[in-house]
């Protein structure tokens, strides 16, 4: 696979997740075909060492764990995928982690491995004429995980993972601008600092809304990150000068900006885009002209990023960039 040209990027966070349950190959399939440029998976690791896609190291939010009795000695603050096997959590069935979106699916799809995940993208880079569908890994706790006893780090382990299945991980492209076959994530600064040493992969820093954003963070990221992710709300409650100095304050060190996490539904939308999703993405691709977002719903995302990124002023359109 190869970068391709793609600006601004839309991400699948856990695929569509918006309209299937998280982290199933079905979701990350179906944001593929809604259009993204990246699907998203966070990993862990079972109890047998092998990558499995899910968000929390424990299994309680987004399986069907408690109806299996069988398991239930596993228990100890919650059922923790390191505590199963592979085939173990085969055995379960995931469920939509929100009560505002349909539970038609709860009890359908399985865990995927990451090689599952990755075998689903290759497949769709052969059957779609060669179009790059970019991975997006993200290292859930992996001082936790290097903490179980394993052989080799978690980061170690996913850079043979990406040999494995013939990705590049030296003398790759950094432009933030493309869309790259991998890129890796993380909000554990000491473990992308751990893989900025092994490989040239584009490497992006999340940040907590709790995290600063200020000169001493983002030079910091700089030394070893090409892209830095906030919580969305860095940007919002703010007037749109401050907004674009926040944007600019990364922008001076060279860092690409993907916020998360954009959902359809107008609870999760700041009052000040009166509550429509729509004017919130036109907002941060247009006026804020980020890089990437992070969303749950691709097919919206590609309509806005197709109606606006080319010229940031077609927001106008929707009332214009808020002045609050």
């Amino acid at each position: 696979m190869e970068s391709r040209s793609s600006y601004p990027q839309i991400i699948s966070h856990r695929g569509a997740c918006g309209y299937l349950p998280e982290h199933s190959l079905e979701a990350h399939q179906l944001a593929i075909n809604l259009g993204t440029d990246y699907i998203e998976p966070d990993l862990c690791l079972s109890k047998d060492g092998i990558f499995v896609l899910m968000h929390d190291i424990t299994l309680d939010e987004t399986t069907d764990i408690k109806n299996h009795p069988e398991f239930l000695d596993r228990y100890n603050n919650g059922y923790h995928v390191s505590d199963f096997t592979v085939a173990e959590l085969k055995t379960l069935r995931l469920n939509q982690r929100l009560s505002t979106r349909t539970k038609i699916f709860d009890g359908v799809f399985t865990i995927p491995t990451f090689d599952e995940y990755i075998q689903l993208v290759q497949t769709n880079y052969q059957s779609n004429g060669g179009k790059t569908i970019g991975i997006y890994p993200e290292l859930k706790q992996p001082a936790y995980h290097n903490s179980l006893g394993f052989e080799k780090r978690m980061e170690d382990m996913l850079l043979d993972t990406l040999v494995k299945y013939n990705y590049s991980i030296h003398n790759v492209s950094q432009d933030m601008k493309l869309v790259h076959p991998v890129i890796i994530q993380c909000f554990d600064p000491n473990s992308l600092q751990y893989l900025r040493n092994l490989t040239d992969i584009p490497l992006l820093r999340l940040l907590y809304d709790t995290d600063p954003w200020d000169e001493e963070i983002l030079s910091s990221i700089a030394q070893y990150a090409q892209g830095v992710g906030p919580n969305k709300v860095k940007f919002t409650g703010v007037n749109l000068e401050t907004a674009k100095e926040r944007v600019q304050m990364a922008k001076k060190y060279n860092l690409a900006i993907h916020p998360y996490t954009f959902r359809q539904e107008s609870i999760y939308v700041s009052p000040e885009f009166n509550f429509d999703p729509q004017v919130e993405a036109a907002y941060f691709y247009g006026c804020l002209e980020m890089d990437g977002l992070f969303t749950e719903f691709p097919d919206h995302m590609r309509e806005t990023v197709n109606e606006y990124h080319v010229d940031p002023q077609e927001i106008l359109t929707l009332g214009g960039c808020p002045t609050k």
